[in-house]
């Protein structure tokens, strides 16, 4: 036998081979790592949401970023629960949530908050938090769901202007292969033993984080929400008007440390853009994290925890930001690195499916 046909084979079983450890891998990590909340259906699929908390007023609902697990809110989700209900969840194809075929819009994606929502039954009216591309869900929620709302925060998060502007659109495309590629060393078990080595994949550092966003199908998660970007209609693309959240408390959290080299595209007009989306709303402020880059959560979650309560407060009591007392010390965050302690616990997620939506 030839020297190729050798490597061909040899070539055929590594690849069986690391098909076959993450195969194991990833059934072992289905035992290690089970859901922490609560199932619900939409359209068939089975959506995965931690709620905690049980104090009064508007129920605060966490919108991660782009290919963003919800558990990495976790610390900051306990936090909040001191002071109010909150709801993490996962979008379609992230960690607990089952996938969906086909390609899915920004409408897909708030259409699914929407029904997560219902099925859990969490109590409107919503202070609605969103990170980058998940302010932008928010906002688009707001828009179709304004008796639902009852305020907003806004992690980081820049208008359409930045979103859907030219010069962006190459970095999504580069996303997009980048997960392609990560998803297929994934099928095979490579992502899994090298992505720690790999910072620029900014993969969770805690083992149940880890474990769960080294997968094929977080890679395709993380994918459609790029694509849906690059694929967004005319409509998901217009500014929404100065004043159209009328009074609702709106306060927004900028990165004061500028994003690196391979996205310096974000950054032009970035600033300027939180001073649009400021005028969304007469009762308005802006957060400068001075010493965060764009995961604000990461770097400074306590200023997360802050300006959701302002934003809680003020929805509460039907007060103007500026008229808040100031804020009592929030007490740190959780290590993220560990689990977020249940403030109540819930029945086992595997055992619970809520309603039915079509």
């Amino acid at each position: 036998m030839s020297y190729l046909l050798w490597a061909l084979l040899a070539g055929l079983i590594l690849l069986f081979a690391g098909y076959l450890y993450e195969a194991l891998q990833e059934a072992r990590d289905r035992h290690r790592y089970p859901p922490q909340g609560l199932f619900v259906k939409v359209a068939g699929r089975r959506m995965h949401l931690l709620m905690q908390g049980a104090a009064r007023g508007p129920s605060v609902v966490i919108e991660q970023g782009m290919g963003s697990p919800s558990l990495i809110w976790w610390p900051i989700q306990s936090a909040i629960a001191r002071f109010a209900r909150v709801l993490t969840y996962d979008r379609v194809g992230f960690l607990w949530s089952d996938a969906a075929a086909g390609k899915r819009s920004l409408d897909d994606r708030v259409s699914d908050l929407r029904a997560v929502l219902q099925q859990a039954r969490v109590p409107p009216p919503y202070v609605l938090v969103g990170h980058s591309m998940g302010g932008l869900l928010i906002r688009q929620f707001a828009r179709v769901h304004p008796e639902l709302t009852a305020g907003l925060v806004l992690v980081d998060s820049p208008d359409e202007s930045v979103i859907f502007r030219a010069a962006v659109m190459p970095y999504y495309r580069r996303g997009i292969a980048l997960q392609r590629v990560l998803r297929a060393a994934a099928f095979f078990g490579l992502l899994r033993l090298v992505g720690r080595h790999i910072p620029m994949l900014m993969l969770p550092d805690d083992e149940r984080g880890y474990a769960l966003c080294v997968t094929p199908r977080h890679a395709a998660a993380a994918a459609d929400d790029m694509r849906c970007l690059m694929n967004a209609d005319a409509s998901a693309r217009r500014p929404d008007a100065p004043g159209s959240l009328g009074d609702r408390p709106l306060v927004l959290l900028r990165h004061g440390i500028p994003f690196p080299p391979v996205a310096a595209a974000m950054e032009v007009g970035w600033a300027e853009s939180q001073e649009r989306l400021a005028r969304l709303s007469t009762n308005s402020e802006i957060i400068v994290a001075e010493k965060s880059s764009h995961l604000i959560h990461l770097d400074e979650p306590e200023l997360v925890v802050e300006a959701v309560r302002r934003a809680h407060a003020a929805a509460r009591d039907g007060l103007r930001l500026s008229d808040l007392d100031s804020a009592p010390p929030v007490a740190a965050c959780p290590n993220p690195a560990g689990p977020a302690p249940m403030l109540r616990d819930p029945p086992p997620a595997a055992a619970l499916q809520i309603g039915a939506t079509t």
